[in-house]
């Protein structure tokens, strides 16, 4: 199996053709990206997308009643069989749907699309042939973000503190969290938000974006990964990291107040509370209570399947460590395989190991089985509401709840 393939939303596209030149496979307007494996239209693979995750397959009939009719610019709309059926033929696979949306790269302006604006700007520009439902869109330009945290993977670049060589694995993990957590603020000193613009919630994520960049490239076994691998990787696991760690020293910091009054640090520096809301309406035209309802019961489940539990157990910084550590290789294991796969099942049993003598030698403490089984019980959890976030997330590409596209969608997925 192999252990780069493609990501959610986009994948290391290597034609040198230009993108105003490609031509859709389907239907055979002008192509957007591979989509699925097969050079289409966002049209055709918007169409795929929803006949598959809708099972609408089963309902189609062909109009003609033969199973073969044309598929062009003039008819694509005709027989949706036929057209599902042709995409299917190219190469287009089910399996790949919710893991497969790649998309020609976005560095280079095209004449068919709408220009890339950077992330900073939000100007809704109209795609020239129109989205599924004829919404303005908007393509945000992250490549300069990408771009610092692929050089902050790369390790030949300077990024490895010397500390860290004569640490074990779990060792190494928890040096580099505390190192971050160092710098948060005590709660007096922090900013209470009552709303929070999405804009401003973006410039908060890139900045723990590149905590969990410096956190990863630490770890010797992430190193043994190319660089296209590591940035896959970062990509599968940063947003759980982030949540997680966010969660765990929100209930270090305000205990019982994270699920009574829902209070957490958000970052370092500010704090958000049950009565707080997020201003959606510079990315969507969607009423901003529609928007926060579609994320409210993975946000309920944060608080009762996992700041319960840690309320409870009160994780130590080690044990902490661990547990990111574990989801982290497991995440970005179940989407790589392969390689990712084998490395990971190494580093979980050194860990495990690296656990044990912590355990006995500094927490004095033989019997931990049933403690051992709490953490990962948490960590399960974290995992589940993780995936079920992206698939609201491609529910809400789908139906194009957002007016504004990245230049690297699945950086975004949950």
């Amino acid at each position: 199996m192999s252990s780069t393939p493609s990501t959610s939303d986009t994948s290391s596209e290597t034609s040198t053709s230009p993108a105003s030149t490609a031509i859709c496979k389907v239907c055979g307007l002008c192509a957007h990206g591979l989509h699925f494996g097969v050079l289409a239209c966002r049209a055709c693979a918007a169409f795929f997308r929803r006949t598959v995750v809708m099972e609408r397959q089963k309902k189609y009939k062909c109009r003609g009643g033969e199973d073969n009719c044309a598929v062009s610019s003039t008819d694509r709309y005709q027989c949706r069989l036929c057209r599902f059926n042709k995409c299917v033929e190219l190469g287009m696979t089910p399996e790949n749907v919710q893991w497969n949306r790649d998309s020609i790269p976005t560095s280079r302006k095209r004449k068919d699309d709408g220009p890339i604006v950077p992330a900073n700007d939000l100007k809704a520009m109209a795609y020239p042939d129109g989205s599924l439902f004829g919404k303005p869109r908007t393509i945000m330009d992250i490549s300069t973000l990408s771009a610092k945290i692929k050089n902050i993977l790369n390790e030949d670049k300077g990024g490895i503190d010397p500390a860290t060589k004569k640490m074990n694995t779990l060792e190494i993990a928890d040096y580099a969290l505390r190192k971050w957590r160092n710098l948060q603020r005590s709660e007096e000193k922090m900013e209470k938000l009552d709303k929070l613009p999405v804009r401003q919630m973006f410039a908060i994520f890139e900045k723990q974006m590149i905590v969990v960049a410096e956190w990863l490239v630490q770890n010797p076994d992430f190193r043994l990964l190319s660089l296209e691998e590591r940035y896959i990787y970062f990509k599968a696991m940063w947003n759980m990291w982030r949540r997680f760690e966010r969660f765990e020293m929100s209930v270090k910091m305000f205990g019982n107040d994270v699920v009574e009054i829902r209070k957490f640090a958000i970052s370092n520096d500010q704090i958000l509370t049950k009565e707080f809301t997020i201003d959606f309406s510079e990315i969507t035209d969607v009423p901003n209570t529609t928007v926060q309802e579609m994320f409210r019961h993975s946000m309920s489940k944060m608080h009762h399947q996992v700041a319960k539990p840690l309320l409870e157990l009160r994780p130590s910084s080690i044990e902490t460590a661990y547990m990111l550590t574990q989801m982290s290789w497991q995440v970005a294991g179940k989407k790589m395989q392969g390689k990712v796969v084998e490395i990971g099942e190494r580093v979980c049993d050194e860990l495990a190991n690296n656990l044990h003598s912590y355990y006995l030698k500094e927490e004095m403490r033989s019997n931990y089985a049933g403690r051992l089984v709490r953490l990962m019980s948490v960590v399960n959890s974290v995992k589940k509401i993780h995936m079920e976030r992206s698939m609201t997330m491609e529910l809400a590409r789908i139906f194009e709840v957002f007016k504004v596209d990245f230049s690297e969608p699945d950086i975004f997925d949950c």
